[in-house]
């Protein structure tokens, strides 16, 4: 449903209020101006007397009848408007035959009442609108504390390799430690200042994963098979939501690099293609670690894929392939051209 702001609301309602009434009372008018005072009874049984009496006890149920406390009273009003279009309804059968027919009258009746109904129905969803946006905004309210709340998780994960990585470095007195932590703080700096934002720009969030690609550079030895490869794409004007593919490269570092193995590689490819960025990230995978699919599946992918539910509904694709050699993961997101 289209978010509306309540000015535009109030608008709509008193637009709609404004021209129902208008067009009853005009009919009602038209009606009166040919029919009285020579014809009562055929104005009393007129459509626009009809609709007249129909459109009162609408607008009578929903402001009124509605809102007693008391059920009896609700009750009591319900049977005085019923009984109202029954006599409206025997009065029209009295008109067109001559006589009242219980048959005949019943059926103008249900068909007085389905014009009450009809009505009722239109100032329900009018006065309704308000309500439903309402709803509408705390929903997307609610989506977007839900996805800042599993941002918010992934955040001591990655910080807490960091620095773990931070100190074994310092355990080495490694000469690159300074450069490392450097780097660090720019990425705990964007942490911080950017991702509060539903959009950052697409250049930053490849800018932190550099760093971080660095950043496990230094740990690992520039002859460290990693590989971050980008096509050659406008990044300047796009945006995405924040710390969304850190998540596929770190749980890449985890699984490819972390089991010190001299074989280990991670390669991560970026394109924009139809305005989506494609991500793949391949590490390496070795049948002695027995990771399966099911099991790799942890906290951090769990977070993305529902995180991705709330951005990115129906709208974004991650896929992963498995061999006995890789594993890959493949995420596929809308890029927007504003910060929304």
């Amino acid at each position: 449903m289209l978010e509306l702001s309540p000015k535009t609301i109030h608008t709509i309602k008193n637009t709609f209020h404004v021209i129902f009434i208008g067009v009853i009372t005009f009919e009602l008018l038209r009606k009166a101006s040919f029919l009285l005072p020579e014809d009562w009874l055929f104005f009393l049984t007129s459509d626009a007397i009809e609709n007249f009496i129909c459109a009162c006890i609408a607008y009578g149920l929903y402001y009124f009848v509605f809102r007693l406390d008391h059920i009896w009273k609700k009750i009591s009003m319900i049977i005085l408007c019923i009984i109202i279009l029954l006599l409206l309804a025997s009065l029209k059968d009295y008109r067109i035959h001559g006589t009242t027919d219980f048959k005949q009258t019943f059926e103008y009746f249900t068909s007085s009442l389905g014009i009450s109904l009809l009505f009722y129905s239109g100032i329900y969803f009018i006065n309704r609108l308000e309500f439903l946006n309402r709803y509408k905004m705390l929903e997307k309210e609610l989506n977007l504390a839900k996805a800042q709340l599993l941002k918010n998780q992934l955040h001591p994960h990655f910080l807490f390799n960091a620095f773990n990585s931070l100190y074994s470095l310092s355990l080495k007195n490694h000469p690159e430690t300074s450069d490392y932590i450097l780097k660090l703080s720019s990425m705990m700096r964007y942490l911080t200042d950017e991702t509060h934002l539903t959009k950052v720009p697409l250049h930053k969030e490849i800018d932190f994963i550099e760093k971080y690609i660095a950043i496990e550079r230094i740990r690992f030895g520039e002859d460290a098979r990693i590989t971050l490869t980008i096509k050659d794409s406008d990044y300047s004007s796009t945006f995405i939501a924040p710390f969304l593919l850190i998540t596929l490269v770190e749980n890449a570092f985890k699984h490819g690099f972390y089991t010190n193995s001299k074989d280990a590689f991670v390669n991560i490819y970026l394109n924009i293609k139809d305005n989506n960025l494609l991500c793949t990230v391949e590490n390496s995978l070795f049948s002695k670690q027995h990771f399966q699919e099911s099991n790799r599946d942890g906290k951090g992918l769990e977070n993305l894929k529902q995180r991705l539910q709330l951005l990115y509904p129906k709208r974004s694709n991650m896929s992963i392939t498995t061999t006995k050699e890789s594993y890959t993961t493949q995420l596929k997101i809308p890029l927007s051209n504003e910060i929304v």
